[in-house]
């Protein structure tokens, strides 16, 4: 190796772009993933929890020491039903349940008082650690508030004698128990892991096949005009999403990963994301050329910290907690939790990814339009050859 070798690959356009393209890679994850996660844990009370309450007024004084003891984000305005719906699509986190019946055991000394929590797993790993974390921690804080508030107010509007008032608050402290029922339970962490691993491989694959496209297409300019090579584009998307996609569906389920929807529909939602994830990448150079690989870059970035993969995005910073709708990772990530784990959201994941990947579409139709036809180079006439 010399000096001179040295210096004429870095008087080569491509070393250039490359060394900028591992500057940026820095540039972007650092800004995005800090700014987003910061302060994460002081957001943790942004999970929003539902209570029930199915013992009527008796039970009220009860329900508002938890609200006020939990200060989470809390809703007491679902009935049990809907509440199970809310939490079967992730528009909560968790239940605390009191059931009918419940002010009337702890005021009999002698009977067990229960307080169900029902919690998901069909979720990020943090939302069901946080939420058992806080079942413990309201049952043993139920079990020992005999000075407590709520409690006093329980046993006051039941119009209890003062002595037995005071059995029962001697008593409480042992005898209300915690039924943690959980819906769509985990029983390998991998499964946690697989919609980060599909949003991660599905647009960094599509980043780098948008780059060759996007040469091949500058390439084939002088040859073809620039609706063909668009269409072409399409063509070529659409088929390499089918076969990565099968590839990817194979893969899962041959190392134990399975869905309970069936492997048609895996694969199915997982060309749906890909092909999603290709349009946008596409986009980007079509947009800005082959800067707009710069642009895949931040969208990687911020896909991945959007998507709710890692942790919830109650939590997350405001700005990413609004963009992330607007990405096709968000719907992956909640469909492949579906799949892989349990849930029934996942046609309606599908139909958003769909939206998002026709829109797309329309705006490189749009862009493709507004720009100037390349010059077409005529076709030399073929020389005879001599005899």
């Amino acid at each position: 190796m010399s000096r001179p070798l040295i210096m004429r690959f870095l008087k080569q356009p491509a070393t250039i772009v490359g060394i900028i393209t591992a500057l940026l890679f820095q540039v972007f994850f650092s800004l995005i993933w800090i700014t987003g996660y910061d302060h994460v844990t002081d957001r943790v009370d942004q999970l929003p929890i539902a209570i029930v309450n199915e013992d009527g007024a008796n039970a009220q004084p009860v329900v508002d020491g938890i609200t006020q003891s939990l200060q989470f984000v809390t809703r007491q305005d679902l009935p049990l039903k809907a509440a199970k719906e809310a939490l079967e699509h992730r528009e909560i986190r968790m239940i605390i349940n009191i059931p009918q019946g419940f002010t009337g055991a702890i005021s009999n000394p002698s009977a067990k008082a229960e307080l169900r929590y029902l919690v998901n797993e069909s979720n990020p790993q943090m939302v069901s650690n946080v939420m058992q974390t806080v079942a413990l921690k309201v049952t043993a804080a139920m079990n020992t508030q005999s000075s407590d508030t709520a409690l006093n107010q329980t046993l006051e509007a039941m119009k209890l004698p003062k002595a037995q008032a005071e059995i029962i608050k001697s008593a409480a402290s042992s005898r209300i128990s915690a039924n943690v029922e959980v819906i769509h339970p985990t029983t390998n962490f991998a499964q946690t892991m697989v919609p980060l691993m599909i949003v991660t491989a599905s647009f960094t694959g599509a980043m780098l096949l948008a780059m060759n496209l996007q040469k091949a297409s500058s390439n084939l300019s002088g040859q073809f005009g620039k609706w063909d090579r668009l269409a072409a584009r399409f063509a070529i998307m659409s088929a390499t999403a089918v076969l990565t996609s099968l590839v990817g569906t194979i893969m899962v389920n041959s190392l134990g990963i399975h869905s309970s929807h069936g492997f048609l529909l895996m694969w199915l939602f997982e060309f749906t994301v890909i092909l999603s994830c290709m349009i946008l990448a596409q986009f980007s150079l079509l947009l800005l050329g082959d800067a707009g690989a710069w642009l895949n870059i931040a969208l990687l970035s911020i896909q991945m910290l959007a998507s709710g993969a890692t942790i919830p995005r109650d939590v997350l910073s405001p700005f990413y907690s609004w963009i992330g709708p607007f990405s096709p990772a968000y719907y992956a990530v909640n469909g492949m939790l579906d799949l892989v784990i349990g849930g029934n959201g996942v046609w309606k994941d599908m139909f958003y990814l769909l939206c998002i990947g026709a829109a797309i579409a329309g705006l490189s139709i749009i862009l493709t339009f507004i720009r100037k036809e390349t010059q077409l180079s005529q076709e030399q006439e073929p020389v005879p050859a001599n005899v």
